[in-house]
């Protein structure tokens, strides 16, 4: 017990264990764990331990603006961490100040507690800077001048708006002297130390360890400035409520900040289509964080311990202002009519547009009309010559921007080595999500390829094209719009749609790919695939409500969503599909932009958002990739339709399955696990599964197509390397590594084969 007492009496140990900056981690760790929580999320998104499989942290580590990342994206990024250090070191000085009255005596006494309030922000950083040199080096290949570069953007951003904000507190913050013009000497340094003891002598005593006074938080020292550590003095003489006021009179001051993070975030979202005003996505989160950190505090200081009951209370009345339609806003697909009578979504409504013999009849020689126009084609001569071609149907997978990429590149590199004929021997082209954005975006420049023969359909330039960032404008959508009242909108002919990150997705995809499916509408494609000049696309949302799915295409294809029935099996067919075009052509489903066909087969959860569509109950469209991920139960049932014809006028069907991964699957080794692991691993495992799950389903399917398929059937994979541990981001950014990745697959030696296989099938009619 002595050797205790001797230790704790030691003025070295309560100069360092009773060191300012140290106290106030203890204080925050004890009191303030909602203010610590933004912390360890944004330390998370930067070493890559939150949402990386996303792509959230290149939002901090990439920041685009512009459509560059330069030294001038860092310095905006390192202006808004600025900002929400500072917004730190306000919260904590509102909840904790008053348990350090210390500060009160202290000329600048909010620039003396952020000094001291430093540990948290230095480390996030050295962190920070260091993820980004990693980053930058390892996935982004940058020399390291640029990275340095960019990094004093990054750290003169934090320098420039700590300089500014503090400037202003500086000025108007004053302590009890100045406040209520008491004299004083003020401790110079450490050295002079004595002196002030002896001034103080008559009025003030500092503490000791084991003073039980009404203060909460014993201080020894502080940081008086970067030079300079000093010993807290003793404030029991002063009126509390002097004390009180100084403090008071720094929370009005903080009250300007706050106001000026809200009208900052709101001009953005207001401004947000003035390109210099969209800041890289980094600078938004930034941003909320801010704004979210400094509500917490407030409501902390305005309810103290019923804070947390307030704020559970708050959130109820949001979720109820959100089912009254006041704060939540759809999100529509653009081109339809939501102004106009809605559709019935009931089940009659849903069996009548798939009954009628006459119209199944009528949709079937639509499509055979198709077919042999497409055989025409594909024939040297005429259609009476012996030599029958290769019906291709592509199939391509979900996966977010490394699908778009790598579909573009198969398709691209396959039709430049077979000149040409890959993409005059396709018919169907059906998938999911990323995948059918890169075969939509090449579909439409063989299009123009054929109504210009000067086309440059080859160029590189549209691979990078696709290639290119779409998550920096969703994410900045999401941080000044979405998750406030949406104010802006934009008319679309004569129907006019809010802005969201719906619309984000759209533009960004429109300046990436050079504009070429602006002004490109469902109709637009009718003629051209009618005429078989390019392949069918059908695009398979799954509809939230029930899990149908949504077939979208400009043919009429009832033969799709219909199940046929036969006399051998007695069952009563529940229907599995809905025609989009025929369902909604009251609400111009014709005019919808194909744009937004693409969003709605690629809407990920909570990235992008649900679309809802013009219907009574609303219908909500998300990820194809939920129910068919590689399209193969929709170019089965084309197949099987047309089985007759195809057996009669071609040598066979080629599938090519454009795979984001591997199909011979990792096992994932199930080890010792903690004990969250094993709360969450069934449920996590069975969505982890779900692709898997479907290729078992899928090959299924192609193991019975012998029994009602006379023809041949050659499936061929090209799958993208994208193995643990070192996976491929599912994102709408990918960085020069992750490029570099998916640009290399087509040189393994599985995708050698499929592209000499392919080569074999299509230059001779039959192998």
């Amino acid at each position: 017990m002595n050797l205790y007492r001797t230790i704790i009496n030691n003025d070295v140990y309560k100069k360092i264990a009773y060191f300012f900056p140290i106290q106030l981690v203890f204080v925050q760790l004890k009191k303030n764990q909602m203010l610590l929580l933004f912390w360890a999320i944004l330390f998370g998104f930067i070493t890559k331990n939150i949402a990386a499989k996303y792509g959230v942290p290149y939002l901090f580590l990439n920041p685009e603006y512009l459509n560059e990342v330069n030294v001038i994206s860092y310095f905006l990024v390192g202006f808004a961490c600025g900002g929400f250090i500072l917004a730190f070191n306000i919260s904590s000085y509102i909840i904790n100040g008053f348990r350090f009255p210390f500060l009160a005596t202290l000329s600048n006494p909010f620039l003396k507690f952020c000094l001291n309030n430093c540990i948290v922000p230095i480390v996030f950083i050295v962190v920070y800077v260091f993820n980004i040199y990693q980053f930058q080096y390892q996935d982004q290949y940058t020399s390291h001048l640029k990275i340095w570069s960019d990094i004093g953007g990054f750290l003169f951003g934090i320098f420039l708006f700590t300089f500014l904000s503090l400037s202003y507190f500086f000025k108007f913050n004053k302590d009890i002297f100045n406040l209520f013009g008491i004299k004083t000497v003020e401790q110079e340094d450490l050295k002079k130390v004595k002196v002030t003891r002896v001034i103080l002598k008559n009025n003030m005593k500092f503490r000791n360890v084991n003073d039980r006074e009404s203060r909460d938080w014993y201080v020894a020292t502080y940081i008086s400035n970067f030079r300079r550590i000093r010993v807290a003095r003793d404030v029991g003489h002063y009126a509390k409520d002097n004390l009180l006021d100084v403090f008071r009179q720094n929370h009005r001051n903080a009250a300007v900040f706050e106001m000026f993070v809200v009208i900052t975030v709101l001009t953005l979202g207001l401004f947000r289509d003035i390109p210099i005003l969209a800041m890289p996505a980094g600078t938004s989160l930034f941003l909320i964080f801010t704004l979210y950190l400094m509500l917490t505090s407030a409501l902390h200081t305005w309810f103290r311990g019923w804070s947390t009951f307030v704020t559970f209370a708050i959130f109820l009345l949001f979720n109820y202002l959100f089912s009254t339609n006041f704060f939540y806003a759809s999100s529509y697909a653009f081109g339809l009519n939501y102004n106009t009578e809605k559709a019935s979504y009931s089940p009659e409504n849903i069996r009548g547009y798939n009954a009628g013999e006459s119209t199944l009849d009528s949709d079937k020689k639509n499509m055979l009309e198709i077919l042999n126009k497409w055989r025409i084609k594909n024939s040297p001569n005429t259609i009476l010559t012996k030599q029958k071609p290769k019906l291709v149907l592509i199939n391509t997978s979900g996966g977010g921007l490394r699908s778009s990429l790598w579909t573009f590149e198969v398709m691209q590199f396959a039709d430049n080595i077979l000149d040409g004929e890959l993409m005059n021997h396709t018919f169907l082209i059906t998938g999911a999500s990323g995948g059918m954005v890169g075969a939509g975006y090449i579909r439409e420049l063989f299009y123009r390829k054929r109504l210009n023969k000067k086309f440059d359909f080859y160029n590189k330039r549209y691979r990078d094209n696709i290639a290119r960032d779409i998550l920096n404008p969703i994410a900045f959508s999401i941080a000044v719009n979405d998750l406030f009242l949406r104010f802006q909108t934009f008319k679309d002919g004569d129907y006019t749609y809010k802005m969201d990150r719906g619309f984000a997705f759209e533009t960004g995809l429109n300046d990436n790919t050079e504009n070429v499916f602006k002004t490109r509408r469902l109709q637009d494609y009718y003629l051209p695939e009618k005429n078989a000049e390019i392949p069918l696309m059908i695009l398979t949302p799954t509809i939230l409500n029930d899990g149908r799915k949504m077939y979208v295409s400009t043919q009429p294809i009832s033969f799709i969503t219909r199940r046929e029935t036969n006399s051998n099996v007695d069952y009563n067919p529940n229907i599995e599909g809905i025609e989009f075009s025929r369902f909604f052509a009251k609400q111009n489903a014709k005019n919808l932009l194909f744009s937004s066909a693409l969003r709605m087969s690629a809407t990920f959860p909570y990235i992008t958002p649900v679309i809802s569509m013009p219907s009574v109950p609303i219908v909500e469209l998300m990820d194809a990739g939920a129910r068919d991920n590689y399209g193969v139960q929709t170019s089965m049932k084309f197949l099987y339709t047309f089985r007759d014809w195809i057996s009669s006028n071609t040598s066979g069907v080629v599938i090519i399955q454009i795979r984001d991964r591997f199909k011979e699957f990792q096992i994932d080794p199930n080890g010792n696990k903690t004990l969250m692991k094993t709360l969450t691993t069934p449920m996590g495992a069975f969505y982890s599964n779900t692709f898997n799950i479907q290729d078992f389903g899928n090959d299924a399917v192609y193991q019975y197509c012998n029994s009602w398929f006379d023809g041949k059937i050659d499936v061929i994979d090209f799958q993208l390397h994208n193995q643990k541990p070192d996976n491929i981001s599912l994102s709408w950014h990918l960085t020069n590594k992750e490029k570099r990745r998916i640009l290399n697959s087509l040189t393994l030696p599985e995708n050698q084969s499929a592209l000499l296989r392919l080569k074999r099938l299509l230059s001779v009619g039959v192998e």
